[in-house]
């Protein structure tokens, strides 16, 4: 291997770096798979792995249990901005699992008028990630 990590498939720029794009992307069951696998060689790869790859789409696959210590964790209008471009139909089911006061309070939030709308929804969605990482690695919340 030369100074330009040269292999003989290839140029390898960034392997890490590459799968956790790659994982972002994956269907839900191809990225199980490959968690399970990784898991019996590497487990501490893979937990690596899994932190890493967490996109706000794994917000859809929190069960009303999951979702509802997530929202204890962030304030109402953090949550009510990051789910505005979300499908009715999922603000609708999450806005209905989440205590009365803390859902009419997102809700209030998502409706509101903001000057950089995709600015503030790209911040409030960082940090809905940062929360859901924090709280799996926590073993607080179950992704898989």
């Amino acid at each position: 291997m030369d100074a330009n990590n040269n292999t003989p498939s290839g140029v390898f720029i960034n392997g890490k770096a590459q799968i956790i794009e790659m994982l972002q992307i994956m269907p839900e069951e191809e990225k199980a798979t490959l968690f399970r696998n990784i898991q019996k060689r590497n487990p501490q790869l893979a937990a690596e792995l899994l932190e890493k790859s967490i996109s706000f789409n794994d917000i859809y696959k929190l069960n009303e249990f999951d979702l509802q210590t997530l929202c204890r964790n962030v304030h109402s209008g953090v949550f009510g901005v990051a789910i505005r471009a979300c499908t009715l139909e999922f603000q609708k089911k999450a806005l209905s699992t989440l205590p009365r006061e803390y859902a009419e309070k997102s809700y209030h939030a998502m409706k509101a008028r903001l000057n950089n709308e995709n600015d503030s929804i790209s911040k409030a969605r960082e940090k809905i990630v940062q929360v859901i990482a924090t709280l799996n690695r926590r073993q607080q919340i179950k992704l898989n």
